[in-house]
């Protein structure tokens, strides 16, 4: 099986490149010339310089491919809409129009959970999107929109796979930026923290993903994507405090206040035309204090899945990884 992975280079996509590889199938992997791709060369893939932006090269990257991973993305929260646009909107665009041309005969396309809104319940695959005023998920739901679309009007065989929170190696978001405001004394929880978090160890991530390829049942379907647990983002940062080896935070403040601290910080940077990233903004509230228990059953149901990292095994990868970069 000849496969095509975008976003390659990043976090979740390094990590289903190497699944790939494990199964003995060839990769191609869409790199841009600014890549980091030490890694990938290590694994003897080969590579795709590329951009989404880019229709032609993708027409290029996309010959004798089978199946297309499409994992790149702009995920964060603060940026320019016109940067998050580009990524999740255009480069989607871009990519199923090529896939069209090209005769694939899957495509996963990876979106997340954001699309429901976080609507502070466990929301299955059945829920409407909800568009929130901020550029992350609102550009995820026009992204997933145009692969609708091609499914609908071109009949592209698309799946769509909703990860919640991943974490795991080499993971910048839920991970180092956690750590670094630990070892800062500057994370604080939101809300009671008694709320699922929707943790998602990155390989059982790539487990639906690789299953959702494999099932001809998927085409036309979307699945959510997490660990099916309940633990909570103040047992994920403690843990995380533990293992960094520096005290758990104290301050808490209340999620109404958070996400009022967060517009106003937002409305303040952009006013003022301050490009770095506001101490807090509304996602940031909304992701740390609303109920992220997305279910999984119609994964388990349709693809066989069930999550074979669990989060103390899941805890302890992470800490392994940290010490092997230097990190504590």
């Amino acid at each position: 099986m000849n496969n095509l992975v975008t976003g390659s280079s990043g976090f979740l996509g390094s990590h289903l490149v190497e699944a790939l590889i494990a199964r003995g199938e060839q990769v191609r992997a869409l790199v841009r010339p600014t890549s980091q791709t030490a890694h990938l060369e290590n694994l003897g893939v080969e590579l795709a310089y590329s951009d989404l932006s880019d229709a032609a090269s993708l027409e290029t990257a996309l010959q004798a491919i089978d199946r297309v991973y499409h994992c790149a993305a702009l995920a964060a929260d603060w940026g320019t809409w016109e940067a998050f646009r580009a990524a999740n909107v255009t480069g989607v665009e871009n990519l199923m129009a090529a896939a069209l041309g090209a005769d694939v005969s899957k495509i996963v396309h990876v979106s997340t959970t954001d699309v429901y809104g976080h609507p502070d319940y466990p929301a299955d695959e059945s829920a409407p999107f909800r568009l929130r005023g901020w550029p992350y998920g609102d550009t995820k739901i026009e992204g997933e929109r145009i692969v609708w679309n091609y499914y609908r009007q071109h009949g592209l065989p698309v799946t769509v796979v909703r990860p919640v929170n991943v974490y795991g190696p080499r993971s910048t978001t839920f991970v180092m930026e956690i750590v670094d405001l630990l070892k800062q004394g500057g994370m604080i929880h939101i809300g009671r923290s008694k709320k699922p978090a929707g943790l998602t160890y990155v390989t059982n991530v790539v487990d639906v993903i690789c299953r959702a390829a494999d099932s001809d049942e998927s085409v036309g379907q979307a699945y959510n994507a997490c660990d099916g647990s309940n633990v909570t983002w103040r047992q994920y940062v403690d843990r995380l405090a533990e293992i960094v080896g520096v005290p758990s935070p104290r301050i808490v403040i209340p999620h109404r206040l958070a996400y009022l601290l967060g517009w106003g910080m937002e409305k303040t940077y952009r006013m003022l035309r301050i490009d770095s990233r506001p101490l807090l903004t509304r996602m940031t509230a909304d992701v740390f204090s609303t109920d992220q228990g997305f279910p999984i059953e119609k994964a388990r149901r349709e693809l066989g899945y069930e999550p074979k990292i669990d989060f103390d095994e899941g805890m302890r990868r992470v800490e392994a990884w940290l010490r092997e970069i230097d990190a504590i």
